[in-house]
């Protein structure tokens, strides 16, 4: 599923503590590792700039036996001239690439410039999924890849919140995890009924495509802490979500639920941003 991996670096140790988790996953899906860094209009390009770049794209390469490339795209190259996040945008999207895995600071921030207002706007605009890793000061051991075994999707019954199925399935068979859909309503009664004939439908669905999948209704007010409580019951959780484009979080899931979701939570989150969101 996925044939080309982008990683964004600035140069950070916060940037770089994905590079393993990215190699991990480039090695599993036998896909290119593509390590960029935009060199901003205020920044001369150097031979240290390039040597660094390269020096990971080799340590990658014998590491993980990928094959790695090391990008310095000058936002100048653009007309009209765009800024970081602009530049990383136009070039995740003129190299094809197939998922962008970034970096993010614990609660409350996306992690500093590339894993700010960048990371940010990546999440808002690209058409392929972005995997945030949470950096919590030092790098995530590669085995904590390894160790997920739940990919938790929360659904409202909105197609633009199904629209990240697909990548949670190849992330699923990738990583050899399971399935949760999770589907928060405020009480019981006839809705609850109703939720859970869509998750029994969904479910069935995803089943018939060979994929292992649970579903979970939960009775809740607050939806984002019932989505990060269910993620902490266990270990080895990711959240894959929808989000809504240049509104920000999907308006299926509303925006202050699944940045919620985003701003608190200490598993891995991949978000998609659905091409038609129409409907």
């Amino acid at each position: 599923m996925y044939r080309k991996i982008l990683v964004p670096l600035d140069g950070s140790k916060g940037a770089e503590c994905v590079l393993d988790i990215a190699g991990e996953l480039a090695s599993r899906a036998g896909a290119q590792l593509n390590l960029v860094h935009v060199s901003a209009a205020s920044e001369a390009r150097s031979r240290a700039t390039d040597a660094y770049l390269e020096n990971l794209a080799q340590q990658m390469a014998e590491r993980w036996r990928v094959q790695t490339t090391a990008t310095i795209v000058d936002d100048e190259r653009f007309e009209p001239k765009l800024d970081v996040a602009g530049a990383l945008f136009q070039f995740a999207c003129d190299s094809q690439a197939d998922l962008v895995v970034m970096a993010r600071l614990g609660r409350g921030s996306l992690v500093r410039m590339w894993l700010s207002s960048v990371s940010e706007r990546m999440i808002r605009w690209c058409p392929m999924p972005v995997l945030l890793w949470r950096y919590a000061g030092s790098a995530p051991n590669p085995e904590t890849l390894s160790a997920v075994q739940r990919i938790i999707v929360p659904l409202d019954g909105s197609r633009v919140a199904e629209e990240v199925l697909d990548h949670a399935m190849g992330m699923q068979r990738l990583l050899g995890a399971a399935l949760h859909l999770v589907r928060v309503v405020a009480s019981s009664g006839e809705a609850a009924r109703r939720a859970r004939d869509y998750l029994d439908a969904t479910a069935a669905a995803l089943s018939s495509r060979s994929a292992r999948v649970q579903t979970h209704l939960i009775e809740a007010e607050a939806v984002s802490q019932a989505i990060l409580a269910y993620a902490a019951q266990a270990p080895g959780a990711m959240i894959a979500m929808s989000t809504h484009g240049y509104t920000g979080i999907a308006r299926a899931l509303l925006g202050s639920v699944a940045a919620g979701v985003l701003d608190n939570a200490t598993v891995p989150v991949m978000l998609f941003r659905p091409v038609d969101l129409s409907g």
